[in-house]
């Protein structure tokens, strides 16, 4: 297993006080399990305290012999219930707090009241988890040689799918095959997202027509899945010849996701997708440069939708059913959803260390889709690439 290095934790910490003190919080409780990797280096049952300024402190409830082994944070203290946690708070600040923070927009409102209501009812408490979030959107050396990893195996995906592909395959069954594919490359068959009742399969293998079909995902691209209790991503259907597939996959290495789709054929596709997936592509050639440090991802993405109608594809962009998906790039990282979007009225600006999958795809019904997906770094010189297999439609 590798580790997160003490010298990470470190630095994200000393940047998470830094936005605590310039906002006046005394104290951050960190409890969500993707906040506690980033900070910790382990998900444990636990609170992380990490006052404005002094020391950090971990309290778990269990296991504390694996925090202890994975995390460099000290003090670690094992716990037995949350009425422990008032007079940790209080030591780790030196006195008593007046405001404290919380993730409010991920704690369950049930929880909020206890910590509110009982723990520590005396307190201000603010929601951090902007400022966590700004923390966690640039990426350092190490993160993005986790992300590079991650993006190896997205390769390894991609070109095993002509070896698989074969006349009468059902979505299901590649799926499955490049699923195995993946877990044995090193994918932990985890993917962890932010927002509420936000559930992703591994990957919306889709083909035909079936691959226009919209799902309760947030997602440009659905499909029907096999169940009405998860509907989306791969079914039971058959693939033609002369169907697009779109393989739309998300590997995670060591907690770091790679979002990567790619697009095949068993023999000539339909012509309209070939042309659809050309302006696609194209599209991803006109954004690299244009998205270097200060630009404005709102603007980006108001570029991005302009091209679609100046090409005459605005119509089936994103989807073909309203309400259309209102991005055309994420974040991505210890969670699928993280900064930057690439949305619509986003003021936040592109920084150097940024890393977001940007994903521009046509959906018409009756048909099937087109689309291309790659994780970008944000450079000083642009957008570079994290994902190496070919960009080609690929005809087999």
């Amino acid at each position: 297993m590798e580790k997160v290095p003490a010298s990470e934790i470190a630095n994200r910490l000393i940047m998470l006080q830094a936005l605590l003190q310039q906002n006046g919080v005394d104290a951050a409780i960190i409890r969500q399990n993707a906040d506690l990797f980033y900070f910790t280096g382990t998900v444990q049952d636990s609170h992380l305290i990490v006052p404005s300024s002094g020391e950090p402190v971990l309290l778990v409830r269990r296991n504390i012999e694996r925090t202890e082994d994975f995390s460099p944070v000290r003090p670690v203290i094992g716990i037995k219930s949350l009425g422990e946690l008032a007079q940790s708070v209080r030591e780790a600040c030196g006195g008593e707090p007046e405001t404290l923070g919380f993730e409010l927009d991920v704690i369950p409102v049930n929880t909020f009241s206890l910590y509110s209501k009982k723990i520590f009812p005396k307190q201000r408490i603010v929601d951090i988890s902007g400022l966590i979030r700004r923390v966690r959107m640039i990426k350092s050396t190490w993160e993005i040689q986790m992300l590079k990893k991650a993006a190896s195996i997205s390769k390894l995906l991609a070109e095993s799918v002509p070896v698989l592909l074969k006349p009468g395959i059902s979505e299901l069954e590649l799926c499955a095959e490049l699923e195995s594919v993946s877990r044995k490359a090193g994918n932990y068959g985890m993917l962890r997202c932010r927002a509420f009742n936000m559930e992703m399969v591994f990957g919306h293998i889709l083909s035909g027509p079936h691959a226009a079909v919209p799902s309760y995902t947030d997602a440009p691209t659905g499909g029907l899945g096999i169940s009405p209790a998860f509907s989306q991503g791969a079914g039971h259907k058959k693939i033609l010849p002369g169907e697009i597939v779109s393989v739309d996959a998300t590997v995670v290495w060591n907690g770091y996701a790679n979002d990567q789709t790619r697009n095949f054929c068993i023999g000539p596709p339909p012509p309209r997708l070939v042309e659809a997936y050309e302006f696609v592509r194209s599209v991803h050639g006109r954004l690299k440069p244009l998205a270097r440090p200060g630009a404005v991802t709102g603007e980006l993405h108001d570029a991005v939708w302009q091209w679609a109608k100046e090409a005459g594809w605005a119509r089936w962009f994103m989807g073909h059913t309203d309400p259309r998906i209102t991005f055309v790039g994420h974040g991505v990282g210890v969670e699928a959803d993280e900064f930057p979007f690439l949305a619509e009225r986003q003021k936040l600006e592109l920084e150097e260390g940024m890393v977001f999958a940007f994903e521009p795809k046509i959906v018409i019904p009756d048909l099937g889709i087109a689309g291309l997906e790659n994780t970008y770094l944000v450079t000083s010189g642009g957008l570079e690439s994290l994902n190496e297999a070919t960009e080609e439609l690929v005809i087999i």
